[in-house]
């Protein structure tokens, strides 16, 4: 499982992540055969979603094969599934059944739009929909043989159901024409003082914007926060601001409330005015977990994790006087007098104090937020969404947005490496999280005398240990500092230190042997009225002290060892430490460098799209019970914590401009942006891969002067799985990852005024023009624009180049001048990539001679130039069983959590065949992180291994099967010849420093990586092969037996080599050499010669030289038998 990974001021990042499991407490799960896991690459619009479970298959993005259903294992236990069905949900019916209208939408006197749930039309269709689940779960019993219960049904944001299904049964399931997608059971994992003054909120609340036609704080604005709960308790939620004495308004009326908090439910009482309801998703169906091992979460949405508190009073928290580490601060949420309706969908593991939300949670809780028909904005900060058009949850925002609820996501906090983003969804606006200008709160030893004291100790930033006395009170400068006698030893102060050597002093003790509480204490008991403890190698440390009774700071091995130096020189030296702790100032706009950064994939998509504050956000939390922490608040930093910035803003704007549609509100956010935003280095600006467009402005989103909708029938049709092309959609953005030459995007814009305007159109960065240059938009209309690209000149290599297009307002607008817009542009041009045939095959008489066809074609994005040149030697693909129009996964990893997973280890491996000596070049198994975490997180080492062939199996396996390779190499994903772009465990030999060479036999390759359970890799079936592979799950007592895997022909994989090129009997080759075009095929005559060859098959291979930069020389084999 992924998790939320929280962080006071030491340390860094936070982030609520969904995984794909068994469950952590469900570990019999497991099974013994199949490993397969559901990855959700099955395209929407076919007639059935790729399913699996963790036990059975993945699903991934881009089409889906019916793969033969496998035998019923004895380990094919009943898993959780979502199954949802090819007819819409409520929230998506278009009336398109004759004598079923549409939903009706209704509208507020202000012009605010949403789908009206409880209309007549409405109602209509959740009946015919509740009719066609009874039929269709009837069908899906026949199918399997066996009754089945439904555990949780949907009708608002999925048309589906959740049921208990094996492997096996899901496989059948998905085959039925009437399903859409099977996805199994899977968790995702958890991913303000200063912040809503950076983004303009208060601007927005004061009425001192540019243009300002109101004041705006939320009122009237509900707020979903899909998150681990709330404190109820807290300040930030009552009814009455603690600040400026604002009632809130219930828009349910006083005294009615949704979900839990109705008369006799368990959390009765803790609703009010503002907190006007909540839902537990996870001791509740469908979740239904509480109770069992390792499983922190109580009936009811109050929080006992503190991510989804800190999450809703950043978005909407009332303002309140917080004390913090000594400090008094002013918080607030983005939108103070919004309403909060909490969906608590995430527990914590109390072995691992992970945060995760199982799907069948998350997707339950966004149909009751459509279902609930006043939730205005939906905020996730939770990872996920690697595959928009296939995964459940990401089908139910499209849904939410549908229905007029706009979705908020974090970004993910897997950066700063590339292609490490979650939530793709193009009608998800994801958040990267950037600094705000105010830093953590540090504690400082300042080093007073004597004399001149060096400027680096002046001060010493420290870090308060925990678990002993709190640090509340000011040590004064005049302290003496005494460094011990031992500093420089393996255990300094495991031993008693001489009486009084630290009386009424500072104590520096250095880290190593016993713990640091032991230092501690020793210190104490010679007289330290504080201890410092110097760590002993590089980076700052917080230490543990449980049970100490004085002050103890942490300090780095530098500083520890500059302060050492000083006190030597100077033995009567004297220092303190300032309470309460210093702010200390940031760079604001400067990203974290834990913020997930693009490109989106294979996708034609800017991601992330927009950057809000998520480093050090200072907000409510919670405890491990539900009471009794009401005025806790901590630093927090992550994406989660960016996320809620924007969800607040975004409520704001439909407060403010209640027309506007969820495409035109997440368009104005992006386009009025500030695109002055800095990698994690504080100085270089970043790219749009980075920033998306920049950091949210919403005093200028508010007023927007033009605005851009997209429709769901549009997002659907861009589905790549379906040929569908993503980069025509009307993002406020551009990208495309192979222009050659040019390529061209159309985007239109409406004008939401009541005057027409005129804009000039300017591009940075990128050659390119707009027709029209100058883009005039009548009072309440719109117009195009069409943008040409040109990439003449750009380099070939899948690098990517990225300007922005510019629209200047020729004049005021109704008298107000607006901010200009940007919609940033990412462009690249992939290189040539040579295609050669599987194999030239030719048969021919003893002694004839005769012509064979060859090709080579062109997979890549530029023309492939190439000739042939068979001298010397030239690189053969092996292997290469494509992952292409596959949903489904198997396992292959080796556990760091055993105990959590019910095995060491769970691998799979499929066979290839070596004719003549190959000197390996070059492995690649393309696969999926089943909690959609990178791999370069997800995994702590990657191993690639060679078993020879015993009788049909490995002979050997990574865990229990060591010794048995031929050839294994471990190492950390980002290590050197190591590549985990697009989620393949790659490996380049040569750059690796590894030689390997294969003599003729039969090999059997197992890629796998090292991680937790909820972080588990599978490998892709394929449609090629042999007819089988091979898995194993290696037991806890190392005991487990391969055995075959029908599931699908072969896993997906490549196997390339070095060969000798050519044979005396291979003659011309006609054309000898040419250009091809991306995507295009050219035929080649082979002449080829058995004269003097006895009979029998031969075996040489055909060389291509060509400007392939990753293969400049390809090999093919040519077959020639004589008979």
């Amino acid at each position: 499982m992924s998790r939320i990974r929280k962080v006071g001021v030491a340390s860094a990042l936070l982030g609520l992540a969904v995984v794909a499991v068994a469950s952590t407490a469900l570990p019999s799960r497991v099974p013994a055969i199949g490993n397969a896991v559901n990855s959700a690459k099955a395209s929407v619009g076919s007639l059935f979603g790729a399913s699996s479970s963790e036990a059975a298959v993945a699903t991934a993005a881009g089409g889906r094969v019916l793969a033969p259903v496998a035998p019923p294992q004895a380990s094919d236990t009943p898993e959780r599934y979502i199954v949802v069905f090819q007819e819409p949900a409520l929230a998506g019916y278009k009336g398109e059944i004759s004598g079923l209208a549409a939903p009706a939408r209704r509208v507020d006197a202000r012009g605010k739009s949403r789908l009206d749930v409880k209309s007549a039309s409405a109602r209509n269709y959740v009946n015919y929909l509740q009719g066609r689940q009874s039929d269709l779960v009837g069908a899906m019993a026949l199918r399997v043989g066996r009754p089945i219960d439904v555990e949780y049904r949907m009708q608002h944001a999925l048309n589906g159901v959740m049921v208990e299904l094996t492997t096996t049964e899901a496989a059948r399931i998905e085959q039925l024409p009437d399903v859409q997608l099977v996805e199994a059971y899977r968790e995702y994992a958890l991913d303000t003082d200063t912040g809503p003054r950076l983004i303009g909120s208060e601007a927005v609340w004061n009425g001192t914007w540019s243009g300002a036609t109101g004041q705006y704080q939320g009122e009237g604005i509900v707020y979903g926060i899909l998150d681990s709960g709330i404190n109820f308790g807290a300040p930030s939620f009552t009814a009455v601001d603690p600040v400026d004495g604002y009632q809130h308004v219930n828009p349910l009326g006083a005294g009615n409330y949704l979900g839990t908090c109705r008369t006799g439910e368990v959390d009765a009482g803790r609703c009010n005015d503002k907190l006007i309801g909540g839902y537990n998703f996870v001791c509740g169906a469908p979740g239904n977990v509480c109770g069992q091992p390792n499983i922190r979460e109580e009936p009811g949405f109050g929080d006992t994790n503190g991510h989804g508190s800190h999450v809703a009073s950043t978005v909407a928290g009332n303002r309140r006087d917080a004390l913090f580490r000594g400090n008094t601060r002013r918080i607030s949420g983005v939108a103070p007098r919004g309403n909060i309706v909490a969906y608590d969908i995430c527990y914590t593991n109390t072995a691992t104090g992970q945060g995760l939300c199982p799907n069948n949670s998350a997707v339950a809780a966004v149909n009751q937020a459509i279902a609930d028909g006043i939730v205005d904005v939906l905020n996730y900060s939770v990872g996920g969404g690697a595959q928009p058009w296939t995964e459940a949850v990401s089908l139910a925002f499209l849904n939410a947005t549908d229905a007029g609820i706009f979705v908020a996501s974090s970004a993910g906090n897997s950066g700063p490496g590339p292609n490490t983003m979650g939530h793709l969804e193009p009608w998800v606006s994801s958040t990267a999280a950037s600094q705000h200008g105010r830093g953590s709160f540090a504690l400082a030893l300042d080093v007073t005398g004597p004399g001149n004291v060096p400027e680096p100790l002046r001060p010493v930033l420290v870090e308060e240990g925990t678990g002993g006395v709190a640090f509340n009170a000011t040590i004064p400068g005049t302290t003496p500092l005494r460094v011990s006698a031992r500093i420089d030893t393996g255990d300094d102060g495991c031993a008693a230190f001489p009486a009084n050597s630290f009386q009424g002093a500072i104590a520096v003790v250095r880290r190593g042997t016993c713990s640091f509480a032991i230092k501690a204490d020793a210190a104490r008991a010679a007289g330290a009225i504080a201890v410092v403890i110097a760590n002993n190698a590089a980076g700052a440390i917080i230490p543990s002290v449980p049970g100490a009774t004085i002050p103890v700071f942490g300090m780095p091995q530098a500083d520890a060892n500059a302060l050492r130096d000083f006190v030597a020189a100077n033995p009567t030296a004297t220092a303190g430490v300032q309470y309460p702790p210093l702010v200390l100032p940031n760079v604001a706009d400067a990203l974290g460098a834990f913020s997930s950064r693009g490109p989106a994939g294979t996708f034609d998509l800017v991601k992330p799209d927009v950057t809000a504050p998520g480093v050090s956000i200072l907000a409510v939390i919670a405890g491990t019970t539900i009471t009794g922490f009401e005025n806790a608040v901590d630093l927090y930093n992550g994406t989660s914590m960016a996320s809620p910035h924007q969800a607040g803003a975004a409520g704001l704007i439909r407060q403010a401009r209640p027309t506007w549609s969820v495409p035109e509100i997440k368009s104005a956010l992006a386009m009025t942006a500030k695109t002055e935003v800095f990698k994690e280095d504080q100085v270089t600006v970043g790219t749009p891969f980075d920033k998306g467009s920049g950091r949210i402005q919403v005093d200028r989103a508010i007023n927007a002067g033009l605005v851009m909708h997209e429709t769901k029938a549009n997002y659907l049709a861009a589905d790549p799985a379906l040929g569908g092309n993503v980069s025509a959609l009307n993002q406020p953005s551009m990208a495309n990852r192979n222009c050659y030459s040019s390529c061209t995007f159309v985007r239109t814009f409406r004008n939401p005024h009541g005057s027409a305007s005129s804009w000039r159109i300017s591009f940075s960065g990128v050659s390119a023009t707009a027709t029209p240059s100058t883009l005039k938009v009548p009072a309440g209309g719109s117009a195009s624009v069409r943008i040409t690209v040109n990439t003449r000149g750009m380099a070939p290599n899948g690098t990517f180049s990225f300007g922005e297009m510019r629209l200047q307002s020729t004049g005021p607008i109704l008298g107000v001048q607006r901010a200009p817009l940007t919609l940033p542009i990412a462009i690249a041009i992939q290189a040539p990539v040579v295609k050669l045939p599987d194999a030239i095959s030719l048969a021919l008489a003893a002694g004839r001679s005769g012509t064979a066809v060859g090709s080579v074609g062109n997979t890549g994005g530029s023309p492939l130039i190439y000739s042939i040149d068979n001298t010397g030697n030239g690189a053969v693909s092996l292997v290469d069983n494509s992952s292409l129009g596959v949903a489904s996964g198997f396992r292959n990893t080796s556990y760091t959590d055993p105990a959590t997973a019910g095995a060491q280890a769970q691998y799979s491996a499929d066979d290839f065949v070596v004719e003549r000596p190959l000197q390996l070049t070059s492995l690649s198994a393309p696969g999926f992180v089943v909690s959609g975490t990178a791999l370069t997180t997800a995994a702590t080492s990657l191993t690639w291994s060679i078993y020879p062939d015993a009788n049909g199996v490995p002979a050997g396996n990574p865990t229990s099967g060591v010794g048995a390779a031929i050839w294994s190499y471990t190492a950390a994903p980002t290590a050197a010849g190591v590549s985990v772009a697009g989620t393949a465990l790659s490996l380049n030999l040569p750059a690796a420093g590894q030689s390997l060479t294969l003599q003729p036999g039969r090999y059997w390759l197992v890629a796998s990586t090292r991680g937790t359970f909820a972080n588990r890799f599978a490998q892709y079936g394929s449609t090629a092969g042999n007819g089988s592979f091979a898995s194993i799950t290696v037991a806890a007592n190392g005991t487990g037996a391969w055995a075959s895997n029908t599931a699908f022909p072969g896993l997906a994989m490549t196997v390339k080599g070095l060969v000798p090129c050519g044979a005396p009997w291979i003659g011309a080759v006609t054309p000898a050499s040419g250009t091809v075009l991306s995507g295009a095929t050219q035929a080649n005559r082979v002449a080829l010669n058995a004269a003097g060859l006895g009979a029998g098959r031969q075996l040489g291979y055909l060389c291509v030289a060509s400007n392939d930069p990753v293969t400049p020389k390809a090999a093919t084999p040519v077959v020639l038998t004589v008979n």
